[in-house]
Order: C-alpha cells, then sequence, then structure tokens
C-alpha cells in the first residue's frame, strides 16, 4: 500500500469515528469527550499554575490534569487522591536524599529503588508508578536539593488534578439507567429466540439434532452477552457516582442496580443450563458417546417445554421485568405453565423410551427444570431490592 494510499484510508477511518462520535452515543463520543476535557482541563492548569507563580515546575500542572482525566466524576477524585499521595511520597523520597545527602549515582539509584518498593502497594493503585517517576525527576533534575522547589513542584501538581476535578464535575457524563435496563432485556430476548429456534428443530424429532452442534456454539456464546450486559451496568454504576447530575435528574432508586444485576445473573445461570442441554445432546450424537441419544418421542414431547422457556424469557422482556416490584402475572402463568408440562413428562417418562434412556431424559428435563427456578429466583431477588430500597 502506497503511503499516500495509507494516509487516505487513516483519514477516512478518522472521519467516520468522528461522525459516529457526533451521531451516536458510544466509544467514539465518550473518546471524543475525554479528548476535550483532557485539552480544556490541562490548558486551564497551565494558565492557573503561571498566575500562581510556579514558572520552575510549571509542567506538572498540565502533565497532572492530563493524568487523572477520565469518564467519570468519581474516578478523577479517586486518580487524583491517588496521584497526589504518589507525588507526595516520591517528592519525600527523593528530598530526604538529595536535601541531607545531594545528588549522586548511589543516591539516585537508591532512591528509585526505594520508590518502586513502595509503589507496589495496592493502595496507589495504577498510580503507584508516579512515585519513583516523580522521585526520579526531582533527584535527577535538581529539584529534590531545595524545599522551595519541592514544595512548589506539589503545588503544581495539586493545580493540575484540582482543575482535572473541576473539570469532570462540569462535564459530568449522564447517568443512563436506561442502557442497563436494554442490556437485560435484549440478554432475555436473545435467549427467548435461541430456545425458540431449539424448540422448532425438537419438533422435528431426531432430524432436527443436526443443529446439535451449531446449538451448542450458540449458547457458550451467552457467556459474553452476561459479561457486557454486567459491565454496562457496572459503567452506568461507576458514572453515578459523585456526580452532580444525580441533583438534576434525579438518581433511580436503590434497589434499581441491584435488580438489574440480579436480573442478569438470573439469565446468565438459565444460559448455562441451556449450556448443559445443549452439550447433552452434542456429545450424546457424538460417535464416542456411550450415552444413548434421546429418543424421537422425547424430543418432540420436549419441545413445548422449550415452548414454555421462550415464552418466560419473552414475558421477562415485554413486562419489563427489571423495572417491575413485583411478579408479571404473565410471567408467573409461564413460570406455572413450565414447571407442569415438566411434571408431566416425568409422570410419563417411561413412555418415550427404554429403560437405558432415562439417564438422559431426566437430564434434559432437569436442566429446563432449574432453568425455570433460576427465573423465578430473578423475580424473588427484584422484590427483596425493591423492599431495601424503599
Amino acid at each position: 500500500m502506497s503511503d499516500r494510499l495509507r494516509e487516505a484510508v487513516v483519514g477516512s477511518r478518522w472521519f467516520r469515528g468522528l461522525r459516529r462520535a457526533v451521531a451516536y452515543r458510544g466509544y467514539e463520543r465518550e473518546t471524543a469527550v475525554i479528548i476535550l476535557k483532557s485539552v480544556i482541563a490541562s490548558t486551564v492548569a497551565w494558565v492557573v499554575g503561571s498566575l500562581a507563580g510556579g514558572s520552575s515546575q510549571i509542567g506538572f500542572a498540565p502533565f497532572s490534569a492530563l493524568l487523572v482525566v477520565t469518564p467519570s466524576v468519581y474516578g478523577s477524585v479517586l486518580q487524583s487522591g491517588r496521584y497526589v499521595a504518589a507525588v507526595f511520597l516520591g517528592a519525600l523520597i527523593a528530598g530526604a536524599g538529595g536535601i541531607t545527602v545531594g545528588a549522586n549515582i548511589w543516591l539516585f539509584a537508591l532512591v528509585v529503588l526505594v520508590a518502586l518498593l513502595v509503589g507496589q502497594f495496592s493502595l496507589f493503585g495504577e498510580q503507584g508508578k508516579q512515585i519513583a517517576v516523580v522521585a526520579a525527576f526531582a533527584l535527577a533534575g535538581g529539584t529534590a536539593g531545595s524545599l522551595v522547589n519541592l514544595g512548589t513542584l506539589l503545588l503544581m501538581v495539586l493545580v493540575g488534578t484540582g482543575t482535572a476535578v473541576v473539570t469532570n464535575t462540569v462535564f459530568a457524563p449522564a447517568i443512563r439507567f436506561r442502557d442497563a435496563r436494554n442490556a437485560v432485556l435484549d440478554f432475555a430476548d436473545a435467549l427467548g429466540g435461541f430456545v425458540r429456534q431449539m424448540a422448532d428443530g425438537f419438533r422435528e424429532g431426531d432430524d432436527g439434532l443436526d443443529e446439535a452442534d451449531y446449538w451448542k456454539r450458540l449458547a457458550d456464546g451467552f457467556d459474553a452477552t452476561a459479561r457486557n450486559a454486567q459491565e454496562t451496568v457496572s459503567q452506568q454504576e461507576y458514572r453515578m457516582r459523585l456526580n452532580p447530575r444525580k441533583l438534576v435528574d434525579g438518581s433511580p432508586p436503590a434497589g434499581k442496580p441491584m435488580a438489574y444485576r440480579d436480573w442478569i445473573t438470573a439469565l446468565r445461570r438459565s444460559s448455562r443450563h441451556l449450556q448443559s442441554l445443549t452439550r447433552t445432546l452434542f456429545f450424546a450424537r457424538s460417535s464416542h458417546s456411550r450415552s444413548p441419544e434421546p429418543s424421537d418421542s422425547f424430543l418432540r414431547a420436549f419441545a413445548p417445554v422449550l415452548d414454555a422457556a421462550a415464552e418466560a424469557f419473552r414475558a421477562v422482556h415485554d413486562a419489563d421485568e427489571p423495572e417491575r416490584e413485583t411478579f408479571s402475572p404473565d410471567l408467573d402463568s409461564c413460570l406455572e405453565e413450565a414447571f407442569q408440562r415438566i411434571t408431566r413428562m416425568r409422570e410419563h417418562i417411561g413412555d418415550y423410551g427404554t429403560a437405558d434412556l432415562w439417564s438422559v431424559h431426566s437430564a434434559m428435563l432437569t436442566d429446563m427444570e432449574r432453568l425455570f427456578d433460576e427465573l423465578y429466583e430473578g423475580h424473588t431477588n427484584t422484590e427483596r431490592d425493591a423492599r431495601e430500597g424503599a
């Protein structure tokens, strides 16, 4: 690829990313906002640092601001506190040697070693490495030999971190628990569509099991769906902390974020039972398996149980179950019907084949029974969270 063509491709991608940032919420817009906040915070920090008379160490003001600008107010406050503590310790370690002994190569190595060891404490998080950076900079640059210079350095750091926190507060992110709600509902919708697809295959009996390998791959993919949904909730909880927008927009009830988490847990566990079901089918059809395949008649009779599961997931989605404080009648009816279908199949399990098929038939029914138990547990946890948040 020629240099001119490569530049055109890069420019095109940059333009598309900018257009998405303007048109849609997402990674591109969040990145653009962080860039904007970083420019504002560092510029204001440089101006304030100049007015404060910190010309000798003024570079630390915009540098510090850039380090602690984050997507959330809480994150900025947390990183600012850790960074200021790290800089203070780095300056203290460097000053202890620089003022008393004077800069030399052996002292420099010792100071950096001590600073790196202190920076390993989890208290400082990712800012722990700044202890050694500041200590090395102060000692090698001559700052460590003067209390005035060390004090100026700390002042510039406070100016930079303070500016970053103020900038993050002014441009505080919106609290969108609607995204968390949609993540839960989309998860339920995906599970419902998958189970309905399986039910259609089961209605074909043995012929429908040709899709067993495909079903197994789809079921395994729900682990990533659960992680993404959980991450969406975590991001909104993180953004809510110390966010001044709560005073204007209002914050969700205390139990609401936990209700989303509980429903994601219930759906994730439900998907694990579907994974178990698909693995049973996959390995039963394997040439190396000692387990028999379920009978044709059992598969056809099992399809209505899967239909009941699909209806239950639909009810979670359509009734907006995570937003409710009580069990929706639709979901209650679906689960009641589902348990009855499983009970009827267990009562007649001997009608679907010989005794050697009992274990695989029973295992499949147990997987579905546990799936319905998980959905019922999701409702129970939601009611508990509603009571605690009231």
